[in-house]
């Protein structure tokens, strides 16, 4: 639109002042000519010696148009009645100028052209000479006219010119615009070079410009996933604080253990504390926070880049697991002393008994036997329980899974199992919907599982009491329950029953006593099945081990 009305006012500024030119030139060349006409009507008035004031006899003068002689006021030659009229408005409005212009005379314009050559007459001679402008002014209006056309279609040429050229400028730069748009939205769509000009030049520069923001974003969304990835996979939770103790980032880890933190408003306060005496003292400290049975190592770092601080990052590794392995193994070493050591005293007490023949009557020296042999035998079987967690711990002990009979195994194992319920009065009873329930799964390790069930059984139940060992077959899988209707569990041992070394009260159990770990080792074998085992018990009236077991599973 600028181009257009500078263009316009130009041409129209050009065609005003072309036309006033022409109007001027016409007028000046109408003038010159009247002039040229003065002066030929003094050279033949002024060869003639007597003028006479009604009459001239020279021929030439009375061939001349628009032509008045006035002689002492008196017209020398006819008069027409223009030239009348002209003479009247001389008088009238004593138009005195050499040359002048009559514009409202019988509707026409005239040129008026006076010269007076009294001073070289005794009279007073006038000589008037006019020329009608109507000619003039028409050629003028025509020439006003084509130059008014000419100079709308130049404006309509130069508008045409005007918008392609605009069009070939502002396409490509609306082309450019957009691009930067897209840009600026994640897409990165070269543009096609059309030309080889500014705008051309342009766009090779922008499409330049693009693939360099392409790779350069590639490379830092490439740094910040393989970032994320790592910080993801970091077993410590990372945190980044700003100066002010507001989290900017944290990885999965750190977001989850950060919410643990803050739960508590008290200890969010010292947390946080602790972020801000980091960034005053930019010291780096390590401490470790116990919160809700769960602990962990905090690590504070103070982000500094010469003598101005950023924030503080802070890398929180959860130990919990380790303090509770720590506690284990503190645990295991006393649990394992303390079952060793009594069966020990016990054999060395009952041995040295022997061998100093403190004992001599027979029967006293085979009850002391008898009890060195079931200690020893505790002992064996509290290592044989030993080498056996350590063996699934290592990986070690692996599984042998092939296609077996669930009820040749619990005939077997009630078989071994009868004579002992009995001699306890103990009622026993296999409840199965099927004489055969064939399934893959280890022989050797289901068997030690049923007879650690039902050896904890035992020790629970009094006579009279009523044991059962349950089988379903139900689709994909094979539930195998052993129910008693002992002394049951109090609720507070039931959620730790199946930890390593733990045992319910000794006094309550009748017979031998358990080391603690066969529950432990049962749980172990049915997780490496992909099974389940669940306890329902209720104190006074009896428990319920559950079993779970996929009839094939992927497992080696």
């Amino acid at each position: 639109m600028t181009i257009i009305l500078m263009v316009t006012a130009v041409l129209i500024i050009l065609t005003i002042v072309l036309i006033f030119f022409f109007r001027s030139y016409v007028f000046n060349s109408t003038e010159t000519i009247l002039e040229e006409d003065i002066e030929r009507v003094e050279e033949i008035l002024l060869t003639e010696h007597d003028i006479d004031s009604s009459e001239t006899s020279n021929p030439n003068l009375l061939m001349e148009d628009n032509l008045i002689i006035l002689y002492d006021n008196e017209s020398v030659l006819p008069m027409s009645p223009i030239d009348e009229e002209i003479y009247n408005r001389i008088n009238i409005e004593g138009l005195t100028e050499s040359t002048f212009i009559l514009d409202d005379l019988y509707d026409s314009m005239y040129m008026i052209k006076t010269s007076n050559l009294t001073r070289y007459f005794d009279e007073d001679i006038k000589i008037i000479k006019y020329r009608d402008l109507d000619a003039v002014n028409q050629s003028i209006s025509a020439i006003t006219m084509i130059m008014f056309v000419t100079t709308g279609i130049l404006i309509i040429g130069t508008t045409i010119f005007a918008f392609l050229l605009l069009n070939r400028i502002t396409q490509p730069l609306t082309k450019l615009k957009t691009a930067a748009y897209n840009t600026s939205r994640g897409k990165y769509k070269p543009l096609k070079v059309r030309s080889r000009d500014e705008i051309g030049e342009l766009t090779l520069a922008f499409n330049k410009m693009n693939q360099d923001i392409k790779n350069n974003i590639e490379t830092v969304l490439h740094e910040k996933n393989l970032r994320e990835e790592i910080f993801s996979s970091m077993e410590e939770g990372v945190l980044y604080f700003d100066t002010e103790s507001e989290l900017i980032y944290s990885n999965a880890k750190g977001n989850s253990i950060y919410k643990t933190l803050t739960s508590n408003d008290h200890e969010k306060e010292l947390f946080m504390d602790s972020v801000l005496n980091i960034v005053k003292t930019k010291v780096s400290q390590i401490e470790r926070l116990n919160i809700t049975n769960k602990h962990y190592q905090v690590s504070y770092t103070a982000v500094v880049s010469g003598n101005k601080t950023y924030g503080v990052i802070v890398l929180i590794r959860d130990i919990t697991e380790i303090v509770k392995t720590e506690t284990m193994r503190s645990d295991f070493i006393a649990n394992v002393s303390h079952e060793l050591k009594t069966p020990m005293v016990m054999l060395s007490g009952y041995s040295e008994a022997i061998l100093d023949e403190i004992v001599t009557e027979p029967e006293e020296v085979k009850e002391m036997i008898k009890i060195i042999k079931d200690e020893s035998d505790r002992m064996n079987k509290l290592v044989n329980e030993l080498i056996t967690i350590a063996r699934m711990d290592s990986g070690a002990d692996l599984l042998d899974i092939s296609n077996n009979d669930l009820m040749a195994l619990i005939s077997d194992i009630s078989f071994k199992f009868k004579h002992e319920m009995n001699n306890k009065e103990i009622i026993f009873k296999v409840d199965a919907e099927k004489d055969s329930v064939t399934f893959d799964f280890d022989y050797g390790k289901i068997e030690q599982v049923i007879n650690n069930l039902l050896d904890n059984a035992i020790r629970y139940t009094e006579p009279d009491d009523k044991i059962t060992l349950k089988v379903r077959d139900i689709g994909e899988e094979i539930v195998i329950s052993v129910e008693d209707t002992g002394i049951g569990l109090k609720e507070e041992h039931q959620n730790r029953i199946f930890e390593r070394f733990y045992k319910v009260d000794e006094s309550r159990t009748r017979g031998k006593h358990g080391t603690g770990l066969g529950l432990y080792i049962v749980s172990s074998i049915i997780k490496r099945h992909e099974g389940t085992i669940d306890l329902k018990s209720e104190y006074g009236k009896g428990t319920i081990f559950e079993i779970t077991l996929p009839k094939s599973h992927s497992m080696e």
